[in-house]
């Protein structure tokens, strides 16, 4: 439940009300010590998808939100609280939105927030976003998994790993 307090402290999770152009990870303090907390960045989106309007022959018989205003005001908002999504329009298509987010399951439950709450779009193929060093090599991005076993799994799990290594590289 949310309860009203006069004071918080450094790591208590708090809503602010009143103030129009706060951001995550804005520090408020004292006046007679504003010293401000250094952000904590934040890791990069590694997959994009294309949200687009739904324009299929069964387009409006799932949603009340189907049009490309609907669509867009509600991945911007969605940028009001989730500090690792980024939304961009696209140039030649008013239709359509290249979101990208951390991985799958971040843009899945996106995904799925926003069908329940009525909207009705189409979504594209993931699309691996690949960076350059500075000294032009294509990076991938990766995840560190950690899986404890028995020993006599651990083959089977290498394997199937690098089975999906494989599928994401040919995608």
């Amino acid at each position: 439940n949310r309860v009203e307090v006069k004071e918080a402290n450094i790591g208590s999770i708090v809503a602010i009300s009143g103030i129009t152009d706060i951001s995550i990870g804005d520090t408020i303090c004292s006046p007679e010590n504003p010293v401000a907390i250094p952000f904590q960045k934040i890791s990069e989106p590694t997959i994009a998808m294309q949200f687009i309007v739904n324009d299929s022959p069964f387009a409006g018989q799932e949603g009340k939100y189907v049009t490309s205003r609907h669509l867009r005001d509600r991945l911007f908002r969605e940028l009001n609280t989730d500090v690792s999504l980024r939304v961009e329009e696209s140039e030649e298509n008013t239709d359509s939105f290249k979101v990208s987010g951390r991985g799958e399951l971040h843009l899945s439950v996106l995904i799925e927030n926003m069908r329940r709450e009525g909207y009705e779009f189409a979504v594209s193929k993931a699309e691996v976003l690949y960076k350059k060093d500075e000294n032009g090599k294509l990076l991938e991005p990766i995840e560190t998994a950690y899986i404890d076993v028995p020993d006599e799994f651990t083959g089977t799990v290498i394997d199937k790993l690098s089975n999906r290594k494989a599928q994401m590289i040919n995608m």
